[in-house]
């Protein structure tokens, strides 16, 4: 999702491999560039970022302190990969249960709830959702969660926001 927000990603070459009938052949590329032999799975947040770093974007695995530090990325242009674990009930109008999930923080209403692209939307009409900040904020900067983990992905001269706390 990030890489085609700021326009890159794999050539229609390197799709080649995936069949026709794949409705995301995009995703299965990127899955296969970001496997993890040892981990034996897709979910190692360094390799994605290297991945991005292919199609010339730079990034960073950092922990952020709060949903204000998200929206000072969303205010600078730059979409955010956050890392969640949660149950359904946990955050309104998700819909499912998960161990571990990444969605891509893309905005935030006028009254402060969270706008993201969600991956396990089940189609592509419904990737766009909206969670209500405290819920957010909750599942993503707890401890038995994340903790606050993401990965900021963007093109080399496009500006961060400024950071006050050192961590980016």
């Amino acid at each position: 999702m990030v890489l085609a927000f700021w326009g890159r990603g794999p050539e229609p070459g390197e799709l080649a491999w995936v069949g026709a009938d794949d409705p995301a052949p995009a995703v299965d590329h990127a899955a296969m560039g970001t496997y993890d032999d040892s981990y034996q799975g897709t979910g190692n947040w360094p390799f994605n970022v290297a991945y991005a770093g292919r199609y010339g974007l730079t990034g960073f695995v950092t922990r952020l302190l709060s949903a204000a530090e998200l929206e000072a990325f969303v205010l600078a242009g730059i979409p955010v990969i956050a890392s969640l674990s949660f149950r359904a009930h946990e955050l309104p109008g998700s819909g499912y249960s998960t161990n571990g999930h990444i969605l891509v923080v893309t905005g935030f209403t006028a009254a402060g709830d969270v706008v993201v692209n969600d991956p396990a939307a089940p189609a592509d009409g419904e990737v766009r959702r909206i969670y209500p900040r405290a819920a957010f904020e909750n599942v993503w900067l707890r401890s038995s969660g994340s903790g606050g983990i993401v990965y900021v992905l963007h093109p080399p001269g496009h500006p961060l926001p400024p950071c006050t706390n050192g961590n980016w």
